[in-house]
């Protein structure tokens, strides 16, 4: 049992530290990131949007809010809920809202890659430790 707990007689090897500075982002490569940092959240826009609505159509609520609505509204104004939050009508607004997050994103990542390297020059970068644990 005791020799379980003993600790091995070879020495450790000693921890190498390097320290290097990050002064500048490659613009285009910061780009090409964002791009498919983008394109993978407009992936789960469209997912989520589908399945947020495949929910809330196969459990009625959108025709007992839509009876609830004409209820309170009068039977002059029909409500319909169903028709206007079709699948169509929530797929296409989810692709528009995709599309513009991934131009938004893909431009916002170049201009911030853009600043950090203007306050790289400023400032001298980011200092950085790395080691071999």
């Amino acid at each position: 049992m005791a020799s379980m707990f003993k600790r091995s007689s070879a020495p450790k090897q000693p921890v190498k530290k390097v320290s290097l500075k990050l002064y500048s982002i490659d613009v285009l490569s910061a780009v090409k990131v964002g791009f498919f940092v983008s394109l993978a959240l407009a992936i789960a826009t469209l997912v989520g949007a589908f399945l947020i609505w495949a929910v809330l159509s196969n459990s009625g609520i959108f025709a007992s809010v839509g009876r609830l609505l004409s209820s309170i509204l009068g039977e002059s104004t029909p409500v319909n809920l169903e028709s206007d939050f079709s699948l169509g009508n929530v797929m296409g607004t989810a692709v528009s809202l995709a599309l513009l997050n991934i131009i938004l994103t893909t431009a916002l990542a170049a201009v911030w890659a853009a600043i950090f390297n203007v306050i790289g020059k400023v400032v001298g970068g980011i200092a950085l430790t790395f080691t071999n644990n």
